[in-house]
Parts: structure tokens; sequence; C-alpha cells
């Protein structure tokens, strides 16, 4: 079975990404060996490798710690709030600290807000396309539909088969990546 991680990527003390990542590990769990990446715990300090990520070179023990959990997820689901239409800053940073690791890296995006976190995975997109990662696609959770503000899970069935269409486009993504290797 393959190594799916989910990034938490919200840091607020009130936050409904946890309660998102539990309906995806839920929703997932049967078809993956899932972990749990949550940048709150993780808690990287602001970008400061000495050195740039496309070089390669890390040298910090919570860099290279990142580098690890990154490496071991053969494919990754960003739960993903809408803060002003971007993404939080704790992810760009947590995305800045790598480079190599993202490249090819089987990635969706399930994005969560009153705009279903649509303009937040779009920024999301780009940012990893730029650091060469294979984004298969998102989904869209919107508050009052989908989830409370407190975040009380409502999702459909519906969303659910999205969310299993998503892991299906991991997997022939991480086929693709096995077969090019």
């Amino acid at each position: 079975m393959n190594n799916l991680s989910i990034i938490v990527s919200s840091t607020r003390p009130e936050r409904v990404g946890a309660h998102v990542t539990t309906w995806v590990r839920e929703t997932l769990g049967s078809d993956w060996n899932i972990t749990v990446l949550d940048l709150a715990e993780i808690n990287l300090p602001f970008l400061d490798e000495p050195q740039m990520a496309g070089t390669g070179i890390y040298t910090n023990p919570h860099t290279l710690a990142w580098k690890e959990q990154v490496d071991a997820a053969d494919a990754i689901v960003v739960v993903n709030p809408e803060y002003n239409g971007f993404f939080p800053a704790p992810l760009k940073n947590a995305i800045d600290f790598l480079f190599a690791e993202w490249e090819n890296k089987p990635m969706a995006i399930v994005g969560y807000g009153f705009g279903g976190g649509a303009r937040s995975a779009g920024a999301l997109t780009t940012l990893l396309e730029n650091v060469k990662a294979h984004v298969v696609g998102s989904l869209g959770l919107f508050f009052n539909t989908d989830l409370s503000t407190s975040g009380e899970m409502t999702p459909t069935d519906g969303k659910a088969q999205e969310l299993r269409a998503l892991s299906r486009q991991l997997r022939a993504a991480l086929a693709e990546r096995s077969q090019a290797a």
C-alpha cells in the first residue's frame, strides 16, 4: 500500500483544518497508509537555511526532518484554507524549505472556505507547479454547505466521490512516475 501524507496547512489555534483532515483520512484510509503532517505541530521557523533550496544542501535539523517527511510520502493531499484569497503563509514557508523533493510528487488540494477555497487552490497550484510538483486537481469544500465555520463536517456523498476520484488520480500519477523511473 502506498503512503499518502496529508498536510494540514492552517496553523491558527481555532481552525477547521483538523476536521477536514479527519474527513479526508476517513474517506481515503482504506486505500493508503496515511500520515498527517500538521504544520502547527511541525512548527518550521521562517526559512532559515543558508543555501537556496535548489542546491539540495540542507543543514538545519528541522529542515532535514521536514525533508524526510516529504520524501516518505508517495503522494500528498494539502488541506488548505483560503485566507484573503490565498493559502496560509506557513504553507508557503514549508514549500520553500525544499525544492527537488517536490519534483513529480503527485499532489492534490482539498480547499475550504466561503468560496470553497478556489482562489487559494489556484494560487497554490501555481506555486506547486513552480517547484515541479504534479498537481492532479483540487476539491472545494464550502462553508455553510460542506462544513461549518466551527468545523462540523456536512459534505455530501458527491464530495466524497470527488475526493475518491482525486485519490485515483494520485494513484495514476504515481503509477506514471514509477513507469518513467
